[in-house]
């Protein structure tokens, strides 16, 4: 059952990141049209979520911590996005997902055992990712989507270990309660933030089809993880899921959007790639 529930969560998360990627370089314009088109994601989201909790309750530390993970994760995508429309879809996603170290390494402060191999791995990837970084071609890799790229990838890694938190509590099985809270501030975030008019800019034809998916995509792969982050070891379960995410979705970044790389990048890339599949193995 597990593993079926990785796949699922795996295959959510490319194709968010394939659908991101090209409304954010081909539809989208601008901080405002990306918080739009969230709205419509957490929407999704909210409806989902909001079905499963009907008739359960929910403590005051699950709408709290909802909170504070609503905020980061609207946060984490709006930063992501803008790093897609920016530069790379490669090296944007093997930079943020590395941001798994995060919530790898804090498994020590839940009581699982520390690994000198696995934090080695971690080192061996941030070499590989610093390699990929190559901007003596024009590949898009620049000072604009660097800064994108720092805030999504600590808002990422937070990410992880707020989920850890929350399954790690008395209060783990209210998983609906927790995602209902955090998506209604997504949403509620994200509405502020695209200022007056929302209304019309709101995503229309393929982007809103492109926004509705993501948003059962988030669902899943939120629920999925939610539940999966409390049963499987951190120093595992984060680079797994990851791991596997940014090969599946690398592949097609050259295959399908046709995106080139450089010598140095490529040994980047499949080092990284390589460095997250260690880090998974190393006991």
């Amino acid at each position: 059952m597990q593993i079926l529930l990785l796949l699922t969560s795996i295959s959510s998360v490319v194709l968010y990141n394939c659908l991101s990627n090209h409304v954010c370089k081909k539809r989208l314009s601008g901080p405002r049209q990306i918080q739009a088109y969230n709205i419509i994601v957490y929407s999704v989201c909210l409806l989902a979520f909001g079905a499963l909790l009907l008739g359960g309750g929910m403590s005051l530390y699950t709408l709290l911590s909802g909170l504070l993970f609503g905020v980061v994760t609207a946060l984490s995508a709006y930063y992501k996005m803008r790093a897609l429309g920016s530069g790379p879809m490669h090296i944007t996603l093997l930079l943020t997902t590395s941001s798994m170290i995060i919530p790898t390494l804090s498994g020590v402060f839940f009581g699982e055992s520390f690994s000198a191999g696995k934090l080695s791995m971690v080192f061996v990837l941030l070499f590989f990712i610093y390699l990929s970084l190559d901007r003596t071609d024009g590949t898009g890799v620049n000072r604009r989507w660097f800064l994108f790229c720092i805030p999504a990838f600590l808002l990422q890694g937070a990410i992880g270990v707020l989920q850890k938190i929350h399954q790690t509590s008395a209060y783990r099985e209210e998983v609906s309660g927790f995602l209902f809270t955090a998506f209604a501030c997504s949403f509620a975030w994200s509405w502020l933030r695209a200022g007056r008019g929302v209304k019309a800019i709101l995503p229309r034809g393929m982007t809103l089809a492109a926004a509705v998916t993501c948003g059962a995509c988030t669902f899943a792969m939120n629920y999925i993880n939610l539940r999966l982050s409390g049963v499987i070891p951190s120093q595992l379960f984060f680079p797994l899921i990851n791991g596997s995410a940014i090969i599946a979705s690398s592949l097609v970044s050259v295959t399908l959007f046709r995106e080139t790389l450089t010598r140095r990048q490529l040994v980047g890339l499949v080092g990284g790639i390589a460095a997250l599949i260690a880090i998974c193995l190393v006991p």
